[in-house]
């Protein structure tokens, strides 16, 4: 087995807000995926000042299992800005993240970064989705103003905010302005494609659906924050 291992070293960030009934079994997931595959691995937990336990149970995590760490959001900072938390404190050469509910499998994990010989970040497509109305209905609002405000940028890309995958010495190169949940990935791969040394690329990718509350995208107030910093960033650029 031990042969058969990655030698790419990996980062792999998981944050969440209140995810104390599935946070254990998410993280211990994700360890025992990287355990099998990489010889070199760290995994950071963001608390995103959760009101339950979760917090708690990251900390008893990282005591428990090796190259396990965990940051603590003071206040709440939603699911962005905290896995930029994440970014800025990795160290191994690539970076992933994923949310307390797992929708990407970490056992898939390996075969995505074989994909990063190609790439410097690749974004990651859901092959089908789950979710209420109301998210469907404000999904399909945002992809379609993010079209009309930046067609150039979105051409090629289907999907904007899901999950992507970092060479960990671009991400300096691409730190966004925004921090409302919906626009930190666009404007990320937007300052990506804008720059002609960083090759972006796209891969499909199934995704699972753990239910264990409610969805913390699609309130009024995200929606606002969110199309201020898409006006933002086209009236400012890259700035």
């Amino acid at each position: 087995m031990k042969g058969s291992m990655m030698q790419k070293s990996i980062s792999y960030i998981v944050a969440g807000y209140n995810g104390g009934p599935i946070i254990e079994e998410a993280v211990r997931e994700v360890h025992a995926a990287l355990s099998i595959d990489f010889t070199d691995f760290e995994i950071i937990l963001v608390n995103d000042a959760s009101t339950d336990n979760t917090g708690e149970i990251m900390d008893r995590l990282s005591q428990e299992l090796d190259n396990t760490t965990v940051l603590h959001n003071l206040v709440n900072l939603n699911f962005g800005t905290s896995v930029l938390r994440g970014l800025m404190a990795a160290t191994k050469d690539f970076i992933i993240y994923n949310a307390v509910d797992l929708p990407l499998s970490p056992d898939k994990t390996a075969a995505i970064i074989k994909e990063m010989d190609k790439y410097d970040l690749l974004v990651l497509e859901r092959n089908s989705g789950h979710t209420t109305g109301w998210r469907k209905v404000t999904s399909f609002l945002n992809k379609l103003l993010l079209h009309i405000l930046f067609p150039g940028l979105t051409r090629g890309t289907p999907i904007l905010n899901f999950i992507q995958v970092f060479r960990r010495d671009i991400v300096k190169h691409i730190v966004p302005l925004a921090r409302s949940p919906i626009f930190v990935w666009p404007e990320m791969i937007f300052r990506a494609k804008l720059n002609k040394d960083i090759r972006v690329g796209n891969m499909l990718v199934e995704i699972t659906v753990k239910d264990y509350g409610k969805g913390s995208f699609g309130k009024p107030h995200d929606i606002i924050w969110g199309i201020y910093d898409m006006l933002r960033y086209r009236i400012r650029g890259r700035k």
